[in-house]
């Protein structure tokens, strides 16, 4: 049994809106991280994606903050737009009754659009470094009534090269402040931050980059270069899961796939960095639905996604490490829900493999024939009704209402991999193999293609130009 959020001493409101949405008891790491917060202590947490970090600070936040402020009074940084639209969607369902207004400020979206919820007021404010470093510039964000800060995902944010950022603002920030930092991982360049900007933290760790969570099962499909692409597709078809995140090393590999995929009959999209904010919240939204079978993205693409519904995550390319690896499973089997993670392996990187299972101490089975142990999959009556109780967040306003619940019947809901639409869908489009044929004769006729193609007619890499 864990603990119950009525034995936290959280305000009442506050319980009222984590059993409507369902959570009746603390997680584990809320159940580390809530009292120590509450204490006013300033934390470093180490917790996997889907550990359910966002109420664990996001709870005791909203518990103490008095009354609804003009001014902000907790910052959220992340690393992405599309996780702060989730962490303010999140927050603004978990204050229920309480007048607390959270405030997304990403790029993407219109700049006179906040300028006018922050002019309404905000209690806390969720953001992306550029927005908010644009804002500041402009005067129009207000930071000295900040009383605590939360660096999410620091480790993607100190990839991201916002180092000297996060210093020059926190140097804006009063010195007597909370500052909460939570990461998949504490490496060297996490320490030194939370040294510089903390006072003798509290040290929460839930998982290390040694350990995975004992629901993922993990399998190795040994492949060759020329073959990989139709072995996965023999796999997948064989195994048919309900929603496939298959990680490539680059974008451009991750377009290749997602081409192949598309030329074996199989419904795929890939995520990419030059897709518009409305665009990419469509492509997000299909996939979390079902009506996308297959999402194709890179590590730094796919940053910040929720995506609770997914049961199977492909490692098209080998990550090059322990870390990587850890984010990438962590996509599956989240919130002790049964999860499997398949790497596709060529003989040259079998030590590597082999030193990466070594680390992670995980036991992988291999895939024969396409085929594993079939898995537990739901019905399809059961991930319908799953996706109608997900969170859904819009960003055209602050206070998280919710988007119109789609039909029950809209076309692609719930098939398996591999079955095509009976009828054209509203979302994301993707390119019929003989069009693309077309497309890319009319490309080489016109000139050079992406790598300089030579515009004999013969179909290949060379001819195609990047997507738009």
């Amino acid at each position: 049994m864990g603990i119950a959020f009525e034995s936290m001493n959280l305000r009442a409101e506050l319980v009222a809106a984590c059993r409507k949405q369902g959570f009746r008891e603390a997680t584990p790491i809320q159940a580390l991280v809530i009292p120590a917060v509450m204490r006013g202590k300033d934390v470093v947490v180490e917790a996997k994606t889907g550990s359910g970090k966002t109420l664990a600070y996001g709870l005791p936040l909203l518990h103490a903050i008095p009354s609804q402020t003009r001014f902000p009074e907790t910052l959220v940084i992340v690393p992405t737009r599309e996780l702060a639209h989730q962490i303010q969607t999140a927050l603004t369902r978990s204050a229920g009754k309480l007048e607390r207004r959270v405030v997304p400020l990403t790029g993407g979206g219109g700049m006179d659009r906040q300028q006018a919820w922050l002019q309404e007021g905000a209690t806390i404010v969720v953001g992306t470094m550029g927005r908010i470093e644009e804002l500041l510039a402009r005067k129009l964000l207000r930071l000295d009534h900040v009383r605590t800060l939360v660096l999410d995902e620091v480790d993607e944010l100190l990839k991201g090269g916002f180092s000297g950022n996060l210093a020059a603002l926190v140097a804006q920030l009063r010195s007597e402040r909370q500052t909460l930092l939570f990461s998949a991982t504490v490496p060297n360049d996490v320490e030194q931050l939370a040294r510089k900007f903390m006072r003798q933290p509290e040290r929460l760790r839930l998982t290390t980059a040694r350990e995975l969570p004992a629901e993922l099962s993990h399998y190795v499909l040994r492949t060759n270069v020329r073959s990989r692409v139709a072995d996965l597709g023999k796999f997948l078809r064989a195994e048919r899961p309900y929603q496939v995140l298959l990680f490539c090393g680059t974008r451009h590999e991750s377009e290749e796939v997602q081409d192949a995929l598309v030329e074996l009959g199989l419904q795929a999209e890939f995520l990419h960095g030059e897709l518009s904010a409305t665009k990419r919240r469509q492509l997000i939204e299909h996939f979390r639905g079902g009506d996308l079978p297959i999402l194709v993205a890179s590590d730094l693409a796919a940053r910040g996604l929720d995506l609770p519904g997914v049961d199977l995550v492909v490692n098209y390319s080998l990550p090059d490490g322990a870390a990587p690896y850890l984010h990438r499973a962590g996509r599956t089997g989240r919130a002790g829900k049964p999860g499997q993670v398949v790497t596709l392996l060529i003989e040259q990187q079998q030590k590597l493999f082999e030193k990466l299972r070594q680390t992670l101490t995980f036991q992988a089975v291999e895939v024969h024939d396409g085929r594993v142990v079939r898995h537990a999959l739901k019905s399809r009556e059961e991930r319908d009704l799953e996706y109608r109780q997900l969170p859904r967040y819009s960003p055209e306003s602050p206070q998280g209402q919710e988007e119109p619940q789609r039909a029950s019947s809209f076309p692609g809901k719930g098939r398996s991999i591999g079955e095509r639409r009976s009828a054209p869908s509203a979302g994301p489009q993707r390119h019929e193999p003989q069009k693309r044929r077309e497309r890319q004769g009319r490309e080489r006729s016109g000139g050079k293609g992406r790598r300089g193609g030579t515009g004999s007619g013969e179909r290949g890499r060379g001819g195609r130009k990047p997507r738009r």
